[in-house]
């Protein structure tokens, strides 16, 4: 688990070097960095106040609250170089994917489906929502770059290493989803079932950009031909 939130760190660490040494955030969905912006704060406030879901391993809990700290921080600054210091290079008309249609369902879900290792409902739905959105967070990038046609190679290799780092998110979970089930509740027994079934559902939703990547890897072909027929 720790080592999926430091592979999701330095993904967001790379974007926010890439812009300031372009100064220009052209080819980042704004909306697809507010999500995660949102999702990171919902887990924080499940994981610093709480232990339910802090991953046992030999790193120490503290590394990964670290990590997530950082992630916030860095995706926020993302944030701000779109909306303030270089919104001039910002394409709004190439972000059109409403994130509230991705938010909105996602909390919605997560007040259905949530386990109870916090044993404190709104700690458990933070945890829950932040799991539920980050499915579906990619979902403005894939659209914005079939809305310009074109890829920039360094949001393809931030997409890589979230995929990856949700592969690593997969295998731990599926070693112990079972932790997340309830036998008190109906609905709460299936819990680590459908906490798995959004891990494999985000894997589909990037599995098309996923092939192509590799394709491109694999071929020699530079990533911004991503979209070429011919890949």
């Amino acid at each position: 688990m720790t080592l999926s939130s430091l592979i999701s760190m330095f993904s967001f660490l790379m974007v926010v070097l890439k812009i300031e040494a372009t100064k220009s955030v052209a080819g980042v969905s704004l909306k697809m960095i507010e999500c995660y912006v949102v999702l990171i704060f919902a887990r924080l406030c499940s994981i610093i106040p709480f232990e339910g879901y802090l991953p046992y391993d030999r790193s120490g809990d503290w590394l990964y609250q670290c990590v997530e700290a950082l992630s916030f921080l860095l995706a926020g600054t993302v944030v701000y170089l779109c909306r303030r210091r270089f919104a001039s290079t910002y394409d709004v008309g190439g972000d059109t994917l409403n994130h509230l249609f991705l938010i909105v369902p996602a909390a919605l879900l997560a007040l259905l489906f949530h386990p109870s290792l916090n044993a404190f409902m709104p700690a458990d739905f933070a945890w829950t929502f932040a799991l539920y959105l980050e499915a579906v967070a990619v979902l403005p990038q894939l659209f914005m770059f079939q809305k310009q046609g074109k890829v920039e190679p360094f949001t393809t290799h931030f997409l890589a290493a979230q995929a990856l780092s949700q592969v690593f998110s997969f295998i731990f979970w599926v070693s112990s989803y079972s932790e997340l089930n309830s036998a008190q509740n109906t609905l709460k027994s299936y819990v680590g079932h459908w906490v798995i079934g959004m891990q494999v559902m985000q894997l589909i939703v990037m599995g098309d950009f996923i092939y192509h990547y590799i394709r491109c890897l694999t071929s020699g072909v530079p990533v911004q031909f991503m979209l070429s027929e011919n890949v």
